[in-house]
């Protein structure tokens, strides 16, 4: 699964940080971490605890997918963050090399901002699903195909 992901990831990251992923093995975390906060949300969206008439509005729908893309957006810089701070060295037996996640700042908020864009792309998936099990928001985030 880290080898399909890794080609999935290459489309879109920086090539270090994707070769630093893949070796501490983060990619599969990350990625079922997306997808989880991604289905929890819509499960509060569409069938507990905001499922409310009041709740169902398009500005409210919106609102939660933004919710899902922060918490994955903190989640991958603190990740980040964290494996900078341990400064594990790329090669033990050639310093020279530098460390694990020595990209910088730069590169570990692009990555968590397209992180946060698939959890929203996840997100839209879910609902499209979720929305017919929702008595309040059926027609979130659109009509179709529930019409």
């Amino acid at each position: 699964m880290e080898e399909s992901l890794y080609n999935f990831y290459n489309l879109f990251v920086n090539s270090a940080l994707l070769e630093d992923l893949y070796q501490e093995e983060l990619l599969s975390p990350l990625t079922l971490t997306a997808i989880g906060i991604a289905f929890v949300v819509a499960v509060a969206f569409y069938i507990w605890p905001f499922n409310k008439v009041s709740f169902s509005g398009m500005g409210n729908w919106l609102l939660m997918m933004g919710v899902s893309s922060l918490l994955l957006f903190i989640i991958s810089l603190v990740t980040c963050y964290q494996k900078e701070g341990q400064e594990i060295p790329r090669d033990e037996a050639d310093p020279n090399q530098g460390n694990l996640f020595d990209q910088g700042i730069s590169v570990f908020l692009s990555y968590a901002f397209e992180m946060a864009l698939l959890t929203a792309v996840i997100f839209f998936i879910i609902s499209m699903v979720m929305k017919n099990f929702s008595k309040n928001a059926k027609h979130r985030p659109m009509l179709w195909p529930s019409k």
